[in-house]
């Protein structure tokens, strides 16, 4: 009971709102999350850091820094301990105790707008809830925003002095761990100027100066040193590969990309320029609260990863710039409006109709999706030869599955690879057919692992033309994956060709509809019309609202009742 009493009812329902779209099937691995743990594996084993790109074949002794080698240790020993379905529960806990912590912050004079607001904010979340090493910067961004926080408000004093430990951990946990050192910077400033102002009694200023100076001395201890406490500041120089998590949402939006997340940064993002401005209007403002909004905000507006920070830094920020406020009359029918649509979006997701609706291979369940899964055990069961060549997405998957026996040709990094890999090799050889034919007569390719949902303009030129190469033979594929291996390999392991052309879903028991939906469009894409309706068809008789599946049927039969289907997409 006491443990209730430390929320209130605001508090409550935000906590409630964020575990259900927390509460979902985890896809980690079709990210980086095997090859975390594969490299966790190696440093238990090996008791070192591993300074080069270990896992490719192509690039074996390009310099690589790996700033989350401690997750991947702990992720290895989860695994090999409680097991990997309890690191889902401890990301649960993770995320929604960072949450609390940052609505902790809120001074209770300041807090009469926290739900509507703090409803909107929150849905920004959404965009990182995958176990990533992040979760831990999650939760050392709210411990060290909340400790001083308290320290400045002369509370708790002597929380300050773990600030330095928590450094330590979060250096090499993961490469956001320089937020902390900025948070502890921009509280230092602040004393600075209320020294030179107001000309305070007391040792805060020192204190924190001591402090901020061992968190900076502690952020040396690295396996990379000086390199790693600088290498946020240049990890960028060698990418020559585009991934959507370092793009900035604006440049995303000009590709066509789609994502309902954009909507509430942005109203996030003018609802903090409000903010200022209300404040600044009201005499509330302060620089603190300024500057820790524009800090979260720039974050957010620099790349999607960066999202979450709008909650773990603004939110907070934002409610002390609006200042106490009095109750309006339409209060009370606000709040019921906001409590309203909190329960009813929470509902959508933990009953799965919003991931029907979004077509997604989700559902309300802790358990891990391994989409490479079935692709893998057929590689690894009958023990196709390498080299291989495979796509940027698969990649680290391929490592935990199969390393050492296996090495890639590349993974999910592109700060591991030379950028004139990505420029000049990979990227190239898929929209050149005779670029690829080139390399595989080089390297002796035997085998090719595809993810052929890949959304990559280069990955829609390649597939078609692999699917018409005589030379290699498809001989696995689901709704995720493709095989393909040499001709000679397929006839020495006796393997059976798969004809896409008269492929049927009736050889596949995919749970959800989204899989039939994927191969389906696989299929289309890969001039096997025919096979590939059958296969959207079985996806609406799965779920016939699909608005995806039904814009997809209205192409291609140009039916009316498919178009009208097609508009039951949800915009958030």
């Amino acid at each position: 009971m006491s443990l209730l009493k430390k929320f209130s009812p605001v508090t409550f329902l935000l906590i409630f709102f964020a575990f259900s779209f927390l509460f979902k099937t985890d896809h980690s691995f079709d990210q980086d999350l095997g090859r975390h743990i594969k490299m966790g594996e190696i440093i238990w084993n090996t008791g070192s850091v591993a300074k080069t790109n270990l896992f490719s074949y192509t690039n074996p002794d390009f310099p690589f820094i790996n700033t989350h080698w401690l997750f991947g240790v702990v992720a290895y020993l989860a695994g090999q301990t409680t097991g990997l379905q309890a690191l889902l529960v401890l990301k649960i806990i993770i995320i929604l105790s960072s949450v609390w912590l940052t609505l902790k912050i809120i001074p209770k004079e300041n807090r009469l707008l926290l739900l509507p607001i703090g409803f909107i904010f929150l849905h920004v979340l959404r965009e990182r809830i995958e176990l990533r090493p992040e979760i831990f910067s999650f939760l050392f961004t709210s411990i060290t925003l909340f400790i001083l926080y308290q320290f400045l408000e002369s509370k708790l004093k002597k929380t300050l002095f773990f600030l330095p430990l928590i450094q330590l951990i979060c250096i090499n946990t993961h490469i956001y761990f320089f937020v902390g050192l900025v948070l502890q910077a921009i509280f230092l400033i602040v004393l600075i100027y209320q020294k030179l102002a107001l000309h305070p009694k007391g040792i805060k200023l020192t204190i924190l100066a001591a402090v901020f100076g061992l968190s900076t001395l502690v952020s040396l201890i690295n396996p990379n040193g000086i390199a790693g406490l600088f290498y946020p500041l240049n990890v960028k120089q060698n990418y020559g590969y585009t991934i959507v998590e370092n793009q900035t949402m604006f440049f995303l939006e000009n590709i066509n990309f789609k994502d309902p997340n954009f909507l509430f940064v942005k109203i996030a993002v003018l609802i903090t320029a409000l903010s200022s401005v209300v404040g600044f209007i009201r005499k509330k403002l302060t620089v603190l609260a300024v500057t820790l909004s524009l800090f979260g905000v720039t974050l957010a507006l620099l790349n999607v990863r960066s999202f979450p920070y709008l909650v773990f830094l603004s939110l907070p920020a934002v409610l002390i710039n609006f200042g106490p406020i009095k109750k309006p009359k339409f209060y009370i029918p606000l709040q019921g409006l906001f409590i309203l649509l909190l329960l009813f979006e929470s509902i959508f997701y933990l009953n799965g109709n919003y991931y029907l609706y979004k077509d997604e291979d989700n559902r309300p369940a802790l358990s891990f999706i391994e989409s490479g899964r079935g692709a893998l055990n057929f590689v690894n069961s009958n023990n196709l030869p390498g080299p291989i060549f495979n796509n940027f997405d698969i990649g680290s998957y391929i490592s935990f599955r199969s390393y050492p026996q296996i090495k890639v040709f590349v993974d999910g990094r592109p700060e591991a690879f030379p950028k004139e890999f990505f420029t000049n090799t990979y990227i190239p050889l898929q929209y050149d057919y005779n670029k690829f034919k080139a390399l595989e007569k080089d390297l002796g390719l035997q085998t090719v692992i595809f993810s052929h949902t890949d959304q990559t303009p280069w990955a829609a030129a390649f597939l078609p033309q692999i699917v018409k190469d005589p030379a290699w033979k498809l001989v696995y594929i689901d709704g995720f994956m493709v095989v393909f291996v040499k001709e000679e390999v397929a006839f020495e392991k006796n393997l059976n060709p798969v004809d896409l052309a008269t492929l049927s879903p009736n050889n596949y028991q995919f749970e959800s509809h989204a899989s039939y939906l994927m191969l389906g469009y696989f299929l289309i894409k890969t001039a096997n019309t025919n096979s590939g309706a059958l296969f959207l068809q079985k996806a609406l008789q799965i779920f016939p609202n699909s608005p995806v599946t039904n814009s997809f049927m209205g192409s291609l039969t140009g039916q009316s009742q498919f178009a009208e289907k097609s508009k039951n997409n949800i915009f958030w």
